[in-house]
């Protein structure tokens, strides 16, 4: 009889420890304020500033990607390198054209069905670059193979795997 009360009292004491450990907190009301998401929350002399900031930057420097990836590109004509394997980009819609000699360009396609078709045609053929020249921010390359072509749009470089 002893051992049954002794029972009892752990099995009481056992209930406590969880109801007091499964307390509901005391919730704390916060109000939200959402900041704007174009500003960040700078006033708007500042994101002005920012706004002009980006487009002279934008103005400055854009030309230069599109230059060095001109140059990058014309050393693979140059050089007749051939286009060894089309993979998937780091996001939705670009992929990684890979050459020969290691050069690596993010491209996206200028039609649905472009980079699909350019992946499974460089498995079976020789895909080479025939011209490119550059359209806005990227650079348009047209590649072919003895019995068709394909126009991509040339983002940038990107790094072998």
């Amino acid at each position: 009889m002893t051992w049954l009360v002794a029972l009892g009292a752990v099995v009481g004491l056992v209930a406590l420890t969880v109801l007091m450990l499964r307390r509901p907190k005391r919730r704390v009301r916060v109000e939200k304020h959402p900041a704007p998401s174009d500003t960040l929350g700078l006033s708007e002399a500042d994101a002005a500033e920012l706004r002009e900031l980006e487009r002279q930057l934008e103005q400055e420097y854009g030309v230069v990607r599109v230059q060095l990836l001109m140059h990058r590109l014309a050393g693979v004509v140059h050089r007749d390198v051939p286009l060894r394997a089309v993979r998937p980009g780091p996001v939705r819609g670009l992929a990684r054209m890979c050459f020969a000699d290691g050069t690596t360009v993010q491209v996206r396609g200028r039609q649905a069905g472009d980079l699909g078709y350019l992946a499974a045609t460089a498995i079976t053929r020789t895909v080479r670059i025939s011209d490119f020249h550059a359209e806005q921010s990227s650079v348009v390359v047209d590649l072919n193979w003895d019995r068709g072509r394909v126009s991509v749009l040339a983002i940038g470089l990107d790094q072998a795997d």
